[in-house]
């Protein structure tokens, strides 16, 4: 992750928690199930919004199923955003959750986390390897229950992510020309 794009920023936030998502809208980033989570959560008094940022296929379905079960007062949908936008974005919310069932490593994880924004995953999936918390920074895929008891996880405490540092794309990259430097003088 490029940190001059991504990083933290004073930024006020909104007095209700504010979980956010960014994705594609297919089949495999499953954003239904992240709206029946929140659904979940609404359902039991808890005050919350959910702000999902994308375009594709089954947008209409998510659309149509946030009206239908009058939820457009505290989800909304957002077309895709610059980098220097989707900064403020990850600054702007408490929570980043990407229920994707069907993801190698999601950059978008990478850029939550660079901005100290905690995020929620799938288990099983390329964040597994290197998520800080995997109790609660991933949940089962397909699971609304196991996802919404994750996100009140977060909505109940004071969660701190580790340093990012070693994501930084200048440590990396230094890293990686550095074994390529070793391999070639074999």
């Amino acid at each position: 992750v490029d940190t001059s794009k991504f990083y933290p920023i004073e930024i006020e936030k909104n007095e209700i928690f504010t979980i956010g998502c960014v994705a594609n809208f297919w089949a495999i980033k499953d954003q239904i199930t992240l709206i029946k989570a929140v659904e979940i959560l609404l359902s039991k008094g808890e005050k919350i919004l959910l702000r999902l940022i994308g375009s594709g296929p089954k947008l209409d379905e998510c659309y149509n199923y946030v009206k239908e079960h009058n939820l457009d007062s505290i989800i909304s949908f957002e077309s895709e955003k610059e980098h220097s936008a989707l900064n403020i974005f990850y600054n702007e919310i408490e929570l980043f959750v990407l229920p994707s069932y069907y993801e190698a490593l999601g950059c978008v994880y990478l850029e939550s986390w660079a901005t100290n924004t905690p995020f929620i995953g799938i288990e099983n999936q390329g964040i597994n390897e290197i998520a800080p918390d995997k109790m609660m920074m991933l949940a089962k895929a397909k699971d609304i229950h196991d996802l919404s008891a994750k996100i009140k996880f977060f909505m109940d405490s004071d969660f701190r992510l580790e340093t990012f540092s070693r994501f930084d794309i200048k440590q990396t990259i230094s890293d990686f020309l550095a074994l390529n430097i070793f391999r070639n003088n074999d």
